[in-house]
C-alpha cells in the first residue's frame, strides 16, 4: 500500500510518500481502509520531535481516522466487515480496573493509535465506533480527537453550567472550535483567543460571543477581565498551553475550573502555588476521549447539533503541505488527508 513514512524529525519535507506492507490486524484489530484522516496539530509536535515518549521512528502517523472495515481479527465480534468508523485518539485495555469504572483515559496500557497516514490501518476495535451513512468520512475523522474530547472536557469535567462563562484558547483549531460549539450548547458565554484578526469573523459564526486577538506574548487577561465585569471567567478550556497559560489563569474567576487539553511547545511554565489556592482554582489535564463520548458526538453530529469543521481536503501525497498549512497557524478547522 502507499502511505507517509516519518523516519526521522524534522520540517515537513521529512513526511515521504512510500510504498509499504500491508498492515494485518492482530485478534482483537480490525483492518480499516482508510476514508479520510485528519491533520491535527498533535502530529505537527510529533514530527518536530516535539512529542517524543512513545512514538518511535520509523512510523506510519495518523490518528484521527475514518473508514470502512476491510477485514476483522479473529477475537472481534462487536464489528462487521463493510462498517464504517471513525477513531478515538487512543486505545485503552478495557480490562484493567481503571477501564471498568470508566476511566478508560487513564488506562496503564492506554497507547496512542496511529497509522492513518496511509490506504489501510490496523485498529483495536476497541477504539473504533460506528457512524452512519450520512457522515462523510472527512467529517467524522477528527470527532475522536477534537470534538469528542470537548465535550468530554466541558459536559463530563468541567461540567459546564447555563449562564456560565467559557474561555476557549486557540479557538480556531479543531478542538477549540468543538469547545465553542459545545459550551454554547450548555447555554455559556464563550470567550475564544486567537492570533489572527482574519479569523474573528469565523469564531462568531462558530458561536463565539466575544473574540479577542492575541498575539505571540500578549497578556489577553485584562481584555477576558473587562468583558466579564472584572470577575473573570468560570471554565478556561486551553489547547495551547505554556505559552498563554499565565494570561488564561489571569483571566479565571475565582472557584473556577481550568482545562488543560493542548501543549503544542516544549517551554514550562512556572507559577506560584498560593495563586492556585488564593483563587481556589481545580486545574485538570485532559488526555483524550472515552469511547462513549465519541458515541456521543458522533449522533450530535448526525443529527447537526454539533458540527465538523472541514478547512480543506488534500491527497495523501501532499500531507507535507498539510503539515506546513496547519503550522503557519492560518487554518479555520481541520486539513484533512485522503488517500
Amino acid at each position: 500500500m502507499k502511505a507517509i513514512v516519518l523516519r526521522q524529525n524534522g520540517d515537513p519535507s521529512v513526511l515521504k510518500l512510500e510504498d509499504w506492507p500491508d498492515p494485518k490486524p492482530q485478534p482483537h484489530e480490525v483492518l480499516v481502509k482508510v476514508g479520510a484522516v485528519g491533520v491535527p496539530y498533535h502530529d505537527i509536535v510529533e514530527r518536530n520531535g516535539t512529542l517524543r515518549g512513545g512514538h518511535g521512528l520509523p512510523k506510519i502517523p495518523g490518528n484521527e481516522i475514518a473508514g470502512t472495515v476491510a477485514a476483522l481479527g479473529t477475537a472481534v465480534t462487536s464489528l462487521k466487515v463493510g462498517a464504517r468508523v471513525c477513531a478515538k485518539g487512543f486505545h485503552s485495555c478495557g480490562e484493567c480496573r481503571r477501564c471498568r469504572i470508566g476511566k478508560e483515559t487513564l488506562c496503564g496500557k492506554r497507547r496512542v493509535i496511529s497509522g492513518g497516514y496511509a490506504e489501510y490501518a490496523a485498529i483495536p476495535a476497541e477504539a473504533l465506533v460506528e457512524i452512519p451513512e450520512n457522515l462523510a468520512f472527512a467529517d467524522a475523522c477528527m470527532l475522536g480527537s477534537s470534538t469528542a474530547v470537548a465535550l468530554g472536557a466541558l459536559r463530563d469535567v468541567a461540567k459546564v453550567k447555563l449562564g456560565e462563562t467559557v474561555l476557549v484558547t486557540g479557538a480556531s483549531g479543531g478542538v477549540g472550535l468543538a469547545a465553542i460549539e459545545v459550551a454554547k450548547a450548555a447555554g455559556a458565554t464563550v470567550v475564544a483567543t486567537t492570533r489572527s484578526e482574519a479569523k474573528r469573523e469565523a469564531l462568531a459564526t462558530a458561536g463565539a460571543d466575544h473574540v479577542v486577538i492575541a498575539g505571540d506574548g500578549y497578556d489577553f487577561s485584562a481584555d477576558v477581565l473587562a468583558l466579564t465585569g472584572g470577575e473573570g471567567v468560570d471554565i478556561v478550556t486551553d489547547t495551547v498551553g505554556s505559552r498563554v497559560f499565565m494570561p488564561a489563569f489571569r483571566s479565571l474567576a475565582t472557584g473556577g475550573r481550568y482545562l488543560v487539553i493542548g501543549q503544542l511547545f516544549r517551554e514550562d511554565v512556572a507559577i506560584n502555588p498560593a495563586r492556585i489556592i488564593f483563587k481556589a482554582a481545580t486545574i485538570t489535564g485532559i488526555t483524550s476521549a472515552r469511547r462513549d463520548q465519541l458515541a456521543d458526538t458522533v449522533r450530535l453530529v448526525a443529527a447537526g447539533r454539533l458540527h465538523s469543521r472541514v478547512a480543506r481536503i488534500l491527497p495523501l501525497a501532499e500531507a507535507a503541505q498539510a503539515h506546513a498549512l496547519v503550522e503557519a497557524g492560518n487554518v479555520i478547522g481541520r486539513i484533512v488527508l485522503q488517500p
